[in-house]
């Protein structure tokens, strides 16, 4: 009950009615007073000018987060008693209040009532008062800050060995809690990472209040190794911690996944420099052969010739960025759709096949993956439409939200809808890796690409497009 005797107890809370919360608080728990504050700064003041019983604490605040005022009121008052509460429970605010010294965790339903709420803070309260509890370490500390994290949380003596763990250790490394505390886990950790482990974390005197990170390979019970991510938070001078507090997350499926990422990429680097190599070999003999064709006489043919072995030297080169970079598309700009439509026209050799443009808009784009594109459409309008095909290009709706490319060809069969981006599927003489190309560039700039599912001919609709002003 409130008497005025003692110290105060801070409650910083812009929501719900903190004075309703105060009142509730008073009234169902044993404290001497309760002083309100919407905002951390007027929190941080009270701390300041004299003596605070114990801080409760909204995670969200005007001005500040709940673990930013923790943290400055830690700095401020060591050893005052500071309860947290917040309505979604996140793990990540828990590790970090936890990291921080927090003594003790709410989570709360939505919009809780103000009675409801105090009853959870009061019990909070009772938990943490040393003159309430009657002991030095108080009760029920760490149980629900743990209990809603899926990371392994562990708080080391000097020494290194355990004083605490969340039971989430057994579901994840096989050890019950019982197995670790008093223990050094060193002799769990990979004989190749041993040293690096201890020389990062030795010395905790060395970095008191800092935090530190790395990883490295552990063994579970059963005898198999799993990789960790430990992030350690030094908190050997925070009276309530006493202790270094590591947060450890199981990563042993990523860093597989990043090590077979990293050979595929050398497997592929080293093959696109092998194909460039052959082909480029080829290409120069071509080169020079037109060259001496050319002085021989003054056929028109060595132009194109010349131009197609341009635009096979510049798929090389792309074919090699994209092995040693990962990189399907480059810098993205507004983009002339009808110019880039009749660029990509212009390298196939359809010349009784027929291009109509219906737009005059831009989209953000790489201009020449777009060209890619375009030239991959057309070319499979032409080899499956015939030499006379009509192609068409335009954009979606009035509000435009892509683009389209139709042809007034056969169409594609119904059982090979499903298939037809498939890298290697043809129906033809093609070579069946055109229309797996555009769902790559596609994809690459964030569109969807997909068949039109009515109409003659064939239609392929872009959607997901930044369609730019129409051009004066």
């Amino acid at each position: 009950m409130v008497d005025g005797s003692g110290p105060p107890t801070v409650l910083v809370a812009p929501e719900p009615d903190p004075d309703a919360l105060s009142e509730e608080l008073a009234e169902t728990t044993e404290v001497s007073s309760v002083e309100t504050a919407e905002r951390g700064a007027a929190a941080l003041e009270m701390l300041d000018d004299g003596a605070v019983g114990a801080v409760l604490s909204a995670a969200e605040l005007a001005d500040m987060d709940g673990v930013d005022l923790l943290e400055r009121a830690r700095r401020q008052r060591p050893t005052v008693p500071f309860v947290l509460f917040s309505r979604d429970g996140d793990e990540r605010l828990v590790s970090d209040a936890l990291s921080v010294g927090v003594t003790e965790y709410v989570p709360v339903e939505s919009d809780p009532d103000a009675d409801i709420l105090a009853d959870r803070l009061s019990d909070a309260l009772a938990r943490v008062r040393p003159d309430l509890t009657g002991k030095e370490e108080p009760a029920g500390r760490f149980e629900q800050l743990v209990e809603f994290s899926t990371d392994v949380l562990t708080i080391h003596r000097r020494d290194g060995t355990v004083r605490y763990v969340n039971p989430i250790i057994e579901d994840i490394m096989g050890y019950s809690p019982a197995e670790c505390v008093d223990q050094n886990p060193v002799d769990r950790i990979h004989p190749d990472d041993r040293d690096r482990v201890l020389s990062f974390f030795a010395d905790p005197k060395n970095w008191l209040g800092e935090t530190r990170q790395v990883t490295y390979r552990m063994q579970t019970a059963a005898g198999e190794w799993r990789t960790l991510e430990s992030v350690a938070h030094n908190r050997l001078r925070d009276p309530a911690l006493a202790g270094v507090v590591v947060n450890s997350r199981d990563v042993t499926e990523r860093e597989q996944y990043q090590r077979e990422l990293e050979r595929q990429n050398e497997r592929l680097e080293r093959f696109a420099s092998v194909v460039s190599h052959d082909l480029r070999n080829p290409l120069q003999v071509i080169r020079a052969r037109v060259e001496a064709a050319r002085a021989e006489s003054g056929s028109g043919h060595h132009d194109h010739i010349e131009d197609a072995v341009d635009r096979m030297e510049a798929l090389i080169d792309d074919v090699l960025t994209l092995a040693r970079d990962g990189q399907v598309i480059g810098e993205l700009g507004e983009t002339d759709l009808e110019g880039c439509a009749r660029a990509a026209w212009g390298r196939v050799n359809a010349p009784d096949a027929t291009l109509e443009c219906r737009t005059d808009c831009a989209v953000e784009a790489d201009a020449d993956r777009l060209v890619e594109l375009l030239q991959n459409l057309y070319s499979n309008a032409v080899t499956h439409g015939g030499h006379d095909v009509t192609v068409r290009l335009g954009v979606l709706g009035d509000d435009p939200v892509g683009f389209y490319v139709e042809d007034d060809g056969p169409g594609i069969l119904p059982d090979e809808r499903d298939f037809v981006f498939d890298y290697g599927y043809t129906t033809g003489d093609g070579t069946g890796m055109g229309l797996a190309i555009v769902r790559e560039i596609a994809q690459a700039h964030g569109w969807d690409v997909s068949l039109a599912e009515e109409g003659d001919g064939t239609r392929f609709e872009f959607t997901g497009v930044t369609v730019c002003p129409n051009r004066e």
